[in-house]
């Protein structure tokens, strides 16, 4: 448990606003049906914290791999044609530093997914994690069938979309 993303920060956000300003994020849940802004609202402090937890981590990658796709040559090169800074950024370097980038975002789909599991519990959100965390207290083994099966969709739809992907930000890859 204390090694998915988000749980630490999660705590933190609970204990140290309410003790430091006598601010504590809202715990009673509003279904989005009845009102939707209230909803969203209730969802905004652990959609930020799991979007921080792994946000890191993807800007350090992003920024790596666009330094070493902008000492190529073929963006040297665009360059020596005397394309604007922008254009050979966006046209030429950043499809090629993407790939890495969406790669590692596909692998962190099933993290951020548990991670929203602990942030059910902890911001008291009905969901899908709630819903597994009662099918294991009580045994319910269709209950936790069925949350990793969707689970295990979700995630597999994600890697084939990071796969689709590929084909549109490097042209040598093609399918077929």
């Amino acid at each position: 448990m204390l090694a998915i993303p988000g749980f630490w920060l999660g705590t933190l956000v609970m204990v140290f606003p309410s003790v430091w300003w006598r601010w504590a994020p809202e715990l009673e849940y509003t279904p989005f049906l009845v009102d939707p802004i209230a909803n969203l609202g209730h969802l905004l402090v652990p959609a930020i914290l799991l979007g921080l937890s792994m946000s890191a981590v993807t800007m350090r990658m992003t920024r790596t791999m666009m330094l070493e796709v902008m000492r190529q040559d073929y963006v040297r090169t665009a360059r020596a044609k005397g394309l604007r800074e922008r254009a050979v950024v966006v046209q030429h370097a950043l499809k090629n530093g993407l790939i890495p980038v969406v790669t590692l975002i596909g692998l962190q789909a099933p993290l951020l997914i548990g991670g929203t599991v602990v942030m059910e519990q902890i911001f008291v959100i009905p969901g899908m994690g709630l819903l597994l965390l009662e099918g294991v207290y009580e045994r319910d083994y269709p209950v936790i069938s069925g949350v990793f099966l969707v689970v295990g969709v979700a995630v597999l739809l994600i890697n084939l979309l990071v796969d689709l992907s590929y084909g549109w930000l490097d042209p040598k890859v093609r399918y077929g």
